[in-house]
């Protein structure tokens, strides 16, 4: 996946925590994520703050893939330092996903 199209989410994801206007627990996403349904949720809580439209289907199985591993995987409370905020979860699992991707 393009390192655009993560740090393009990173930012809708990051808007969307600076406007105050959602509380996204962090249980909420993980269960999201764990169920594969993470970007229709995304697309409903977070309507008109979020487009999604650059993430075709295989970019989508792409992330909840990794994601749900991540979630299985890594205490992000120890590695990431998030334990409430669903929104910052996402954010972290992008950051993560980017580190993986572009090592030297």
């Amino acid at each position: 996946m393009q390192l655009g199209k993560l740090t393009f989410l990173a930012f809708y994801l990051n808007s969307a925590i600076d406007t105050g206007r959602y509380k996204v627990t962090f249980n909420e996403v993980a269960a999201e994520i764990e169920a594969g349904t993470i970007f229709d949720f995304l697309a409903k809580r977070l309507s008109g703050n979020i487009d999604l439209s650059i993430f075709d289907t295989n970019d989508r199985n792409e992330l909840v893939a990794e994601w749900q591993d991540m979630l299985a995987a890594i205490n992000a409370r120890r590695k990431m330092g998030i334990e409430n905020n669903g929104i910052c979860l996402l954010i972290g699992y992008l950051l993560e996903g980017i580190q993986r991707r572009y090592r030297d």
